[in-house]
């Protein structure tokens, strides 16, 4: 090729301006609000992009009036030209309406409102009159989804007072004790609501009325009922015939409230994802569940007894896909015992005690689509460490099918543990949560990870090994998966030693081609898992 078709090649080249607006928005949309704020500086057209209703969606305006006054939050937010779709409400006295102020000037974009309580403020409720209430409501005209965990009272009656409604609303999740009483419908304020979510409480009668009134229409579920003492619940009496999500946190002491949840869930055939946080897990609730559940597709068990025969009753469920564990005992005879998964593709273990490795033979063998394996031992419950219990080998060996592994244990993870991780020859994305690394030995080729989260606290080299036997860590990643396109980090690793730090830029320095992200936050588990912790 001569020199000018090289040039005009040159001249013609793609940069990320070219890309169209709505391309554009959605990739800022990633970045978090650190990052916004630089790229915002780069020109014109980034700095609207970067603020823009899109962009702004995962961004989260909060307030908290425990530690500035409401004036000093309008004084920042006056001239404000961004659209919050996001905002967390931590509350306390508003005597001048600053607070109101603000909801009104990004009324037309809030999405999603969260009102609470600061964790070291000092007041334990907040006393607002019926006007200034009804004012709130009137600015959260356009919100869709709606929560309250603080106490809220009014300082007069409401008699007179007509409450505006929230048309919009699709998710209602009030707390213990958040604007209770007979002078405030929840029911006729958010007359469309499709979720709802209130914990039970003695003396309490607000959910049972909501129950009532939305029973018909409600899809998601989601009760708290730890704290109530008495013998049956009141809710359960009621039909829920459009109910797809159900979740359900009640320690069940007596076998008559036992048996009004099954019935209970007998009547919910619609069901698509049940979660249960219950003490023990009886046969008979499973059985219930596999007979008249027969379209649920996400399965979640909390609970510290499960009957041996539980894997076999749940494989009879034909469109299961995702299976949840949270702190249960789980032998392989278990699982031989069981019928074949016909769709299951996820398993999400969460501080199970798995007593032989072998198990994850007979995983394969029962769930032959699985593709996607979590562990995650947050509790240093069952799987205590991985560098001994010979449990990565095991599904290196086994699992040939995994695409995806999250592997969280609350150690220094041993790189020596991973010498057969090469096996998985279908894996494109590893997930590793733990305190640090220990660079005692060198991963095989892994040609097929494309991407690698390390949610680490250190990257330091551990002091055990001798510096002149001690490889570098860049060095075993970039030979370890030399098909890495992209590699998140956290933000700031909790040692805030120059090691750490020298390692990243000896890994940026390798691998030229890969993609770097550095997160405030990481989650090893999608955000439905995370919010079941």
């Amino acid at each position: 090729m001569d020199s000018e078709g090289v040039d005009a090649i040159e001249e013609h080249r793609l940069t990320i301006d070219d890309f169209p607006n709505e391309v554009f928005e959605r990739i800022i949309s990633y970045l978090n609000a650190e990052d916004r704020k630089v790229a915002s500086l780069v020109n014109y057209r980034w700095s609207q992009f970067c603020f823009s209703r899109i962009a702004l969606g995962k961004v989260q305006l909060e307030l908290n009036c425990a530690q500035r006054s409401p004036r000093d939050y309008w004084t920042v937010l006056e001239k404000s030209s961004r659209c919050y779709r996001n905002v967390l409400l931590k509350f306390a006295s508003d005597d001048e309406g600053y607070l109101l102020r603000i909801l009104d000037k990004f009324k037309p974009s809030l999405e999603r409102v969260s009102i609470e309580q600061d964790a070291d403020a000092r007041l334990l409720h907040t006393e607002i009159s019926s006007t200034y209430l009804s004012r709130m409501l009137e600015a959260l005209c356009n919100v869709k989804e709606l929560t309250i965990k603080t106490i809220i009272e009014l300082s007069d009656s409401v008699d007179g007072t007509e409450l505006p409604r929230l048309e919009l609303v699709e998710a209602v999740c009030l707390y213990t004790h958040c604007m209770e009483g007979d002078w405030i419908d929840w029911a006729r304020i958010c007359p469309n609501a499709k979720y709802i979510g209130v914990p039970l409480q003695d003396g309490c009668n607000g959910f049972p009325r909501l129950a009532h009134h939305f029973s018909n229409d409600v899809e998601h579920l989601s009760i708290d009922a730890r704290f109530v003492e008495r013998d049956s619940l009141d809710f359960i009496h009621e039909d829920f015939p459009q109910l797809k999500k159900f979740r359900f946190l009640y320690p069940i002491s007596n076998s008559s409230a036992a048996h009004e949840v099954n019935s209970f869930i007998s009547r919910c055939s619609n069901l698509t994802e049940i979660s249960l946080f219950i003490n023990s897990i009886s046969q008979e609730v499973l059985q219930i569940i596999a007979e008249s559940c027969t379209q649920l597709q996400v399965v979640s068990l909390d609970t510290n007894e499960i009957p041996q025969s539980a894997f076999s009753i749940l494989s009879k469920l034909p469109l299961l896909r995702q299976l949840v564990l949270h702190k249960m005992t789980v032998e392989p005879a278990m699982i031989t015992s069981a019928l074949i998964f016909p769709a299951l593709c996820r398993l999400t273990c969460l501080s199970i005690r798995i007593n032989c490795p072998d198990a994850f033979h007979q995983v394969h063998k029962k769930m032959p689509l699985l593709t996607e394996l979590e562990l995650l031992d947050r509790f240093r419950f069952g799987i205590s460490n991985f560098n001994q219990n010979g449990v990565v080998a095991a599904i290196c060996t086994h699992m040939r099918n995994v695409r995806r592994l999250a592997l969280v244990d609350w150690a220094i993870l041993d790189l020596s543990i991973f010498g057969q991780l090469n096996m998985l020859t279908n894996l494109t994305e590893l997930r590793l949560k733990c305190i640090g690394l220990n660079a005692n030995k060198a991963i095989p080729c892994c040609a097929g990870v494309r991407k690698l989260i390390l949610d680490v606290d250190s990257l330091k080299s551990a002091d055990t090994i001798p510096l002149t036997s001690r490889p570098a860590l860049a060095e075993i990643i970039s030979e370890g998966f030399p098909g890495l396109k992209s590699i998140e980090l956290r933000k700031q690793l909790l040692d805030k030693t120059k090691c750490s730090e020298q390692e990243i830029f000896a890994l940026r320095s390798i691998m030229t081609d890969c993609a770097f992200y550095r997160r405030t936050r990481l989650s090893m588990s999608d955000k439905d898992y995370a919010a079941l912790l």
